[in-house]
């Protein structure tokens, strides 16, 4: 068996990871294995990019951040040692970002956004290899969302609007879709603003008018409307805040409603009762 051989069964370890957690294990072991025959002077079975990126798919898959992000350190010294094969690329640190998507947790959106950042200024120096792209952003937004640190969802619609910036300046592929705005709605009801339900409804607000204008790849869903409403029913703060919160999630009901283009799900019923609370 050569590195493609190897590579392949890893690969199909890695898919099936996202439904049984110890096959995240298993890719592991193959590649070490790997690393030792090479080591022992196989040259045939050198693990390349494609499998290493599919045991940090594996793990990301499995919510196991760290043992991605401990495969991606590993490319980086490689790469640094003169193995321009292992050098890491977008999918590769996107991959570890979206394992601590999964994960959740305050550290888990500080690395996250670490990640992200140095992604941004390697490809502002010039390699292209690491350019972040939609899936990175997003992954990023709804790390910071999980995360509950202070100020997340300024940070995350921080990121949302770098992507308009870039997407408005040429850069169509790194603007902004409907997955993204929902991340960033769904960070604000998960944090701790008091603001948060009046920022998730300046979000809704904006899809709604841009996607009026033709613009339907913010257009709002089902899943928008209901963190819209799940950010009021999560609101705190006295009368005055409350009273603002419940109006916007009364709103955000009735104009699900009012579109063709999405329709309530039982969610959306439950989500607004918690408002009436």
């Amino acid at each position: 068996p050569d590195v493609v051989s190897y590579s392949a069964v890893i690969n199909a370890y890695a898919k099936a990871a996202e439904f049984d957690k110890d096959c995240a294990t298993k890719a592991m072991d193959i590649l070490k294995y790997m690393v030792k025959m090479y080591e022992g002077g196989d040259k045939d079975v050198k693990p390349n990019k494609r499998t290493y990126t599919s045991v940090i798919n594996a793990f990301a898959r499995t919510g196991e951040a760290e043992a991605a992000d401990n495969l991606l350190t590993q490319m980086k010294e490689y790469y640094a040692l003169g193995d321009t094969s292992l050098k890491p690329d977008t999918v590769c640190y996107s991959s570890v970002i979206d394992g601590y998507a999964k994960v959740g947790g305050e550290e888990a959106g500080f690395r996250a956004e670490e990640l992200l950042h140095e992604m941004e200024n390697l490809y502002n120096q010039g390699d292209s290899d690491v350019k972040p792209n939609t899936r990175t952003y997003r992954s990023a937004i709804t790390a910071l969302g999980k995360s509950r640190q202070p100020r997340a969802a300024e940070k995350a619609e921080q990121i949302l609007e770098e992507m308009e910036y870039m997407g408005s300046f040429g850069a169509h592929d790194l603007a902004p879709n409907t997955i993204c705005y929902n991340a960033v709605i769904d960070a604000y009801a998960r944090g701790r603003s008091m603001e948060k339900a009046y920022r998730a409804e300046l979000l809704l607000e904006k899809m709604l008018e841009e996607s009026a204008k033709g613009n339907t790849l913010i257009r709002p869903d089902t899943i928008t409307f209901n963190s819209v409403i799940n950010a009021a029913a999560r609101s705190f703060g006295d009368s005055i805040v409350r009273r603002e919160a419940y109006l916007i999630g009364l709103g955000a009901f009735k104009k699900i409603h009012e579109y063709e283009y999405c329709k309530p799900s039982s969610i959306t019923y439950v989500l607004f009762l918690n408002v009436l609370k």
